[in-house]
């Protein structure tokens, strides 16, 4: 399955969300911290145990918790015994930041091809704390998202941030993407308020017994407006949702990428949150939030090309090599790819 990323910058301008947004990022390193903390002991209790090693190793990991599930309890337990964790992290955020630093003790178990291998799992820095992974959305059971959740659509983007000299025949993303470059598309005010939760009733298509239509609450899924990213926060928390609005590429250089990420809400996947150091942005962090989509990557047509030229290069070239070049060419376009050879 191949996964491409798009990075969405988000406007985190209002006090109250800009403050969640650092709980969180502080609460999540706090786990993040303490998960690579259990991970290192763990693997100093691996290797000191000679004897129950060398008999039966896989017993020895199993008896330790030394595994991707006995890490993700660890992750629990620590979200249950905090009495303010609960408050910003939820435990499918725990998850899967036990799930990454899994990877790091995984690399430093199991050797590579020349018998190599990683380093024991080290504790970060905070200033190295700038990813919050998320958890992607269930493509077998309708409206599962369990982190963060992209809202809206692209149209409707466009219709809210019309910019007023867009010529009227323009309504649609397919539409814009055609314009002759230097064209502004979209009138994106800087402080972009957060779009109101939907409010109502929405009938379902289905009656009682008696004849009558069923209605049900009108939630975050029915939003058709702007584009926004929306998180509810852990399981003790009572602020309500945590709402961030997605600031879109204005001109039309990037509406050809925009219209293919986005305007497909059925190959939406997940969303994470990650901050930079920006000294332009309030306290000095820019929050983005890289956006993945399952679909083909020759798909699009920037992919296409980076794909061609990889390809016409020569076969002596290595494999890092060309991941390094594709990254590079990748960054100058303002695309984001993974796949299982190339990774952001």
């Amino acid at each position: 399955m191949a996964v491409s990323v798009i990075r969405l910058p988000l406007v985190v301008q209002d006090p109250a969300a800009r403050h969640r947004v650092e709980l969180l990022f502080s609460a999540m390193w706090q786990v993040k911290r303490a998960l690579q903390r259990d991970a290192r002991a763990v693997v100093d209790a691996y290797w000191a145990g000679e004897v129950r090693r060398e008999s039966d190793p896989k017993a020895w990991r199993a008896e330790l918790g030394l595994s991707r599930t006995g890490l993700e309890h660890r992750a629990y337990a620590h979200v249950e015994r905090s009495r303010w964790l609960g408050d910003h992290v939820s435990k499918a955020l725990a998850m899967h930041q036990a799930d990454e630093v899994w990877a790091g003790v995984a690399r430093h178990l199991s050797p590579d091809a020349s018998g190599r291998r990683a380093g024991r799992p080290k504790t970060g820095s905070w200033w190295e704390y700038t990813r919050i992974p998320g958890r992607a959305r269930s493509h077998t059971t309708d409206r599962k998202w369990e982190t963060f959740r992209l809202h809206g659509t692209l149209t409707g983007h466009l219709n809210t941030y019309r910019h007023p000299a867009l010529p009227e025949h323009v309504t649609t993303p397919a539409q814009a993407a055609t314009l002759p470059p230097g064209t502004s598309v979209l009138a994106q005010p800087r402080k972009t308020p957060a779009p109101p939760r939907p409010t109502g009733r929405i009938a379902t298509g289905t009656s009682d017994q008696k004849g009558r239509p069923r209605t049900r609450a009108a939630t975050w899924f029915d939003h058709t407006g702007a584009l926004t990213v929306v998180f509810a926060g852990g399981p003790g928390s009572r602020d309500g949702d945590l709402v961030l609005p997605v600031r879109l590429p204005q001109g039309t250089g990037r509406w050809p990428y925009l219209a293919h990420y986005l305007s497909d809400p059925d190959l939406w996947h997940k969303v994470d949150l990650v901050r930079r150091r920006d000294a332009a942005a309030r306290a000095c962090w820019a929050i983005s939030a890289p956006w993945s989509q399952v679909s083909d990557l020759r798909r699009c047509p920037g992919s296409r090309a980076i794909v061609a030229a990889m390809a016409s290069r020569t076969s002596s070239i290595s494999a890092p090599v060309m991941a390094a070049a594709a990254r590079r060419l990748q960054r100058e376009r303002g695309i984001f790819m993974e796949s299982s050879w190339l990774v952001e």
